[in-house]
Protein backbone atom coordinates (compact mmCIF):
# COMPACT_ATOMS: atom_id res chain seq x y z
CA UNK A 1 0.00 0.00 0.00
CA UNK A 2 1.31 3.81 -0.99
CA UNK A 3 0.17 6.13 1.12
CA UNK A 4 1.45 10.20 1.46
CA UNK A 5 0.57 12.73 4.45
CA UNK A 6 0.73 16.05 3.79
CA UNK A 7 1.07 18.22 6.73
CA UNK A 8 1.98 21.26 8.52
CA UNK A 9 3.77 22.07 11.74
CA UNK A 10 4.61 24.90 13.59
CA UNK A 11 9.01 25.81 13.24
CA UNK A 12 8.62 26.83 16.92
CA UNK A 13 8.00 23.11 18.61
CA UNK A 14 7.01 20.72 15.64
CA UNK A 15 4.27 18.83 16.84
CA UNK A 16 2.25 17.72 14.19
CA UNK A 17 5.61 16.93 12.36
CA UNK A 18 6.75 14.95 15.09
CA UNK A 19 3.37 12.80 15.27
CA UNK A 20 3.20 12.76 11.31
CA UNK A 21 6.62 11.20 11.43
CA UNK A 22 4.93 8.40 13.74
CA UNK A 23 2.15 7.96 12.01
CA UNK A 24 4.36 7.50 8.53
CA UNK A 25 6.48 4.84 10.18
CA UNK A 26 3.70 2.88 10.84
CA UNK A 27 2.19 3.02 7.57
CA UNK A 28 5.74 1.86 6.69
CA UNK A 29 5.09 -1.46 8.28
CA UNK A 30 5.30 -4.79 6.94
CA UNK A 31 7.24 -3.15 3.66
CA UNK A 32 4.35 -0.74 2.82
CA UNK A 33 5.48 2.81 1.85
CA UNK A 34 4.58 6.57 3.09
CA UNK A 35 5.50 9.50 2.10
CA UNK A 36 5.69 12.68 4.38
CA UNK A 37 5.10 16.00 2.24
CA UNK A 38 5.64 18.82 4.61
CA UNK A 39 3.41 22.13 3.39
CA UNK A 40 5.60 25.51 3.99
CA UNK A 41 3.98 27.92 2.00
CA UNK A 42 0.56 28.65 0.44
CA UNK A 43 1.15 29.52 -2.92
CA UNK A 44 3.97 26.90 -3.54
CA UNK A 45 1.91 24.01 -1.92
CA UNK A 46 -0.98 25.19 -3.99
CA UNK A 47 1.63 24.89 -7.04
CA UNK A 48 3.08 21.40 -6.02
CA UNK A 49 -0.51 19.95 -5.27
CA UNK A 50 -1.72 20.98 -9.25
CA UNK A 51 1.00 19.27 -10.27
CA UNK A 52 1.17 16.63 -7.89
CA UNK A 53 0.18 12.68 -8.86
CA UNK A 54 -2.28 11.35 -6.79
CA UNK A 55 -3.09 8.30 -8.90
CA UNK A 56 0.24 6.77 -7.12
CA UNK A 57 -1.34 6.56 -3.85
CA UNK A 58 -3.92 4.54 -1.84
CA UNK A 59 -4.32 6.79 1.40
CA UNK A 60 -3.87 10.20 1.75
CA UNK A 61 -3.35 12.03 4.72
CA UNK A 62 -3.88 15.40 6.30
CA UNK A 63 -2.24 16.53 9.42
CA UNK A 64 -2.37 19.97 11.03
CA UNK A 65 -1.81 22.03 14.75
CA UNK A 66 -4.77 23.72 15.78
CA UNK A 67 -5.10 27.38 15.33
CA UNK A 68 -7.82 29.00 17.57
CA UNK A 69 -9.81 26.17 16.89
CA UNK A 70 -9.57 26.06 13.40
CA UNK A 71 -7.49 24.50 10.93
CA UNK A 72 -4.44 26.93 9.63
CA UNK A 73 -6.03 29.31 7.50
CA UNK A 74 -3.02 29.24 4.87
CA UNK A 75 -3.37 25.23 5.13
CA UNK A 76 -7.45 25.19 4.55
CA UNK A 77 -6.95 27.46 1.65
CA UNK A 78 -4.59 25.03 0.13
CA UNK A 79 -7.32 21.91 0.59
CA UNK A 80 -9.65 23.88 -1.12
CA UNK A 81 -7.17 23.09 -4.23
CA UNK A 82 -7.02 19.62 -3.85
CA UNK A 83 -8.52 18.03 -7.03
CA UNK A 84 -11.25 15.56 -7.16
CA UNK A 85 -10.58 12.39 -5.38
CA UNK A 86 -13.33 9.65 -5.80
CA UNK A 87 -12.21 6.48 -5.25
CA UNK A 88 -9.61 7.33 -2.69
CA UNK A 89 -9.07 7.00 0.79
CA UNK A 90 -7.96 9.42 3.27
CA UNK A 91 -7.30 10.24 7.27
CA UNK A 92 -6.77 13.21 9.05
CA UNK A 93 -5.31 14.47 12.29
CA UNK A 94 -4.42 17.10 14.67
CA UNK A 95 -2.51 18.44 17.66
CA UNK A 96 -3.18 20.82 19.79
CA UNK A 97 -3.02 22.52 23.51
CA UNK A 98 -6.04 20.56 24.37
CA UNK A 99 -9.14 21.97 22.72
CA UNK A 100 -8.89 20.75 19.10
CA UNK A 101 -12.66 22.38 18.39
CA UNK A 102 -13.88 21.50 15.27
CA UNK A 103 -10.81 21.71 13.32
CA UNK A 104 -11.20 18.58 11.80
CA UNK A 105 -14.50 18.80 10.96
CA UNK A 106 -13.67 21.94 9.30
CA UNK A 107 -10.98 20.15 6.94
CA UNK A 108 -13.32 17.35 6.16
CA UNK A 109 -15.70 19.06 5.20
CA UNK A 110 -13.62 20.85 2.45
CA UNK A 111 -12.59 17.43 1.26
CA UNK A 112 -16.25 16.27 0.81
CA UNK A 113 -16.66 17.94 -1.76
CA UNK A 114 -12.98 16.68 -2.92
CA UNK A 115 -14.89 13.37 -2.48
CA UNK A 116 -12.01 11.75 -0.44
CA UNK A 117 -13.57 9.17 1.81
CA UNK A 118 -12.24 9.42 5.16
CA UNK A 119 -12.00 6.37 7.15
CA UNK A 120 -10.10 7.34 10.36
CA UNK A 121 -9.29 10.52 12.49
CA UNK A 122 -7.84 11.55 15.44
CA UNK A 123 -7.79 15.09 17.26
CA UNK A 124 -6.97 14.55 20.66
CA UNK A 125 -2.54 14.60 20.15
CA UNK A 126 -1.21 17.29 22.24
CA UNK A 127 1.02 19.01 21.38
CA UNK A 128 3.64 21.98 23.13
CA UNK A 129 1.30 24.81 22.86
CA UNK A 130 3.66 28.33 22.64
CA UNK A 131 1.80 31.36 22.03
CA UNK A 132 2.20 35.50 23.25
CA UNK A 133 -1.12 35.14 24.72
CA UNK A 134 0.65 32.56 27.65
CA UNK A 135 3.50 35.66 28.32
CA UNK A 136 2.03 35.29 32.32
CA UNK A 137 3.18 31.30 32.52
CA UNK A 138 5.98 31.55 30.86
CA UNK A 139 4.48 31.91 27.38
CA UNK A 140 3.50 28.31 27.10
CA UNK A 141 0.45 26.47 27.82
CA UNK A 142 1.86 24.79 31.11
CA UNK A 143 -0.74 22.00 30.63
CA UNK A 144 0.63 21.03 27.02
CA UNK A 145 4.23 21.09 28.04
CA UNK A 146 5.89 17.85 27.13
CA UNK A 147 3.46 16.98 24.26
CA UNK A 148 3.85 14.94 22.38
CA UNK A 149 5.02 12.51 25.28
CA UNK A 150 6.69 9.30 24.12
CA UNK A 151 3.36 7.36 24.68
CA UNK A 152 1.26 9.50 22.42
CA UNK A 153 3.88 9.34 19.68
CA UNK A 154 3.83 5.35 20.05
CA UNK A 155 0.09 5.59 20.20
CA UNK A 156 0.51 7.23 16.75
CA UNK A 157 3.05 4.74 15.26
CA UNK A 158 0.10 1.89 16.31
CA UNK A 159 -2.73 4.06 14.53
CA UNK A 160 -0.85 4.38 11.29
CA UNK A 161 -0.43 0.65 11.42
CA UNK A 162 -3.89 0.17 12.07
CA UNK A 163 -4.87 2.17 8.87
CA UNK A 164 -3.15 -0.10 7.06
CA UNK A 165 -5.85 -2.75 7.52
CA UNK A 166 -8.88 0.08 7.11
CA UNK A 167 -7.16 1.25 3.65
CA UNK A 168 -6.67 -2.44 2.31
CA UNK A 169 -10.31 -3.33 3.44
CA UNK A 170 -12.67 -2.68 0.48
CA UNK A 171 -15.55 -2.76 2.14
CA UNK A 172 -14.21 0.03 5.02
CA UNK A 173 -16.68 2.08 6.03
CA UNK A 174 -16.84 6.06 5.75
CA UNK A 175 -15.75 7.19 9.44
CA UNK A 176 -19.07 9.60 10.70
CA UNK A 177 -19.22 8.89 14.46
CA UNK A 178 -16.05 11.06 15.19
CA UNK A 179 -16.75 14.36 13.44
CA UNK A 180 -18.87 16.69 15.54
CA UNK A 181 -20.16 20.23 14.19
CA UNK A 182 -18.95 23.22 14.84
CA UNK A 183 -18.68 24.32 18.57
CA UNK A 184 -19.02 28.08 19.82
CA UNK A 185 -15.65 28.68 20.33
CA UNK A 186 -15.00 28.10 16.36
CA UNK A 187 -17.94 29.97 15.74
CA UNK A 188 -17.21 32.80 17.80
CA UNK A 189 -12.86 32.76 16.30
CA UNK A 190 -13.67 32.98 12.86
CA UNK A 191 -10.89 33.30 10.47
CA UNK A 192 -12.40 37.21 9.64
CA UNK A 193 -12.86 38.04 13.27
CA UNK A 194 -9.29 36.63 13.95
CA UNK A 195 -7.76 39.33 11.43
CA UNK A 196 -9.38 42.17 13.67
CA UNK A 197 -9.21 40.79 17.13
CA UNK A 198 -5.88 39.23 17.25
CA UNK A 199 -2.61 42.38 17.00
CA UNK A 200 -2.23 43.91 13.87
CA UNK A 201 1.33 43.08 12.41
CA UNK A 202 3.99 43.95 12.68
CA UNK A 203 2.84 45.98 15.98
CA UNK A 204 5.96 48.24 16.48
CA UNK A 205 9.07 47.25 14.22
CA UNK A 206 12.09 48.28 15.20
CA UNK A 207 14.02 49.08 12.52
CA UNK A 208 17.09 50.11 14.43
CA UNK A 209 17.07 46.25 15.47
CA UNK A 210 16.94 44.37 12.14
CA UNK A 211 19.52 42.81 10.57
CA UNK A 212 17.64 41.91 7.13
CA UNK A 213 18.07 38.01 7.83
CA UNK A 214 14.85 36.90 6.50
CA UNK A 215 13.50 34.73 8.81
CA UNK A 216 10.25 36.40 9.22
CA UNK A 217 9.68 36.12 5.77
CA UNK A 218 10.91 33.04 5.05
CA UNK A 219 9.27 31.90 7.93
CA UNK A 220 5.71 32.93 6.74
CA UNK A 221 3.26 30.72 5.37
CA UNK A 222 0.93 33.34 4.02
CA UNK A 223 3.89 34.87 2.42
CA UNK A 224 2.59 38.34 3.79
CA UNK A 225 6.14 39.32 4.47
CA UNK A 226 8.20 40.56 1.89
CA UNK A 227 11.65 42.23 2.61
CA UNK A 228 11.94 45.80 1.16
CA UNK A 229 14.75 46.16 2.40
CA UNK A 230 13.03 45.75 5.98
CA UNK A 231 10.41 43.46 6.35
CA UNK A 232 7.25 45.54 4.63
CA UNK A 233 3.69 43.68 5.97
CA UNK A 234 1.77 43.15 3.51
CA UNK A 235 -2.20 43.78 3.57
CA UNK A 236 -3.32 40.34 3.29
CA UNK A 237 -4.95 37.52 4.91
CA UNK A 238 -2.94 36.60 8.05
CA UNK A 239 -2.21 32.62 9.95
CA UNK A 240 -2.05 35.17 12.82
CA UNK A 241 0.40 32.42 14.50
CA UNK A 242 2.43 35.73 15.32
CA UNK A 243 5.81 33.35 14.40
CA UNK A 244 7.33 35.87 13.14
CA UNK A 245 7.63 37.79 16.34
CA UNK A 246 8.49 34.89 17.84
CA UNK A 247 11.29 34.13 15.70
CA UNK A 248 12.84 37.17 15.33
CA UNK A 249 16.35 36.92 16.84
CA UNK A 250 16.83 40.72 17.01
CA UNK A 251 13.56 41.03 18.39
CA UNK A 252 12.65 43.51 16.07
CA UNK A 253 9.09 43.10 15.67
CA UNK A 254 7.17 43.53 18.73
CA UNK A 255 2.87 43.11 19.12
CA UNK A 256 1.17 44.63 22.36
CA UNK A 257 -0.76 41.51 23.75
CA UNK A 258 -1.90 43.48 26.43
CA UNK A 259 -5.43 42.84 25.50
CA UNK A 260 -5.70 39.51 24.43
CA UNK A 261 -3.82 38.37 27.54
CA UNK A 262 -5.94 39.84 30.06
CA UNK A 263 -9.14 38.22 28.16
CA UNK A 264 -7.19 34.95 28.01
CA UNK A 265 -6.71 35.64 32.22
CA UNK A 266 -10.25 36.56 32.93
CA UNK A 267 -11.30 33.32 31.02
CA UNK A 268 -9.28 31.07 32.81
CA UNK A 269 -10.79 32.56 36.44
CA UNK A 270 -14.03 31.90 35.12
CA UNK A 271 -13.21 28.36 34.28
CA UNK A 272 -11.45 27.87 37.87
CA UNK A 273 -14.31 28.74 39.77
Amino acid sequence: MNSVIFYFSQVITGNTKKIAEKIGEGLRYNNNSCDLILLRKMKKDIEMIKSFNFDDYDLIGIGVPVYYFHPPYSVYLTLKEFPILKNKKGFLFCTSGGNPGSTLFQIKKVLDKKGLKIIDGYDRWRGWDVHQMYRNFGGYLPASKGHPTPEELEEAKKFGIKLIEKANDPNVPEKTDFWTKENASSKMWTYEYMQIWFPKLPGKFYEDRCTQCGRCAEICPMDKIILSPYPKFLDIPCNRCYICELICPEKAIECDWDKQISYLENLMKKKNK
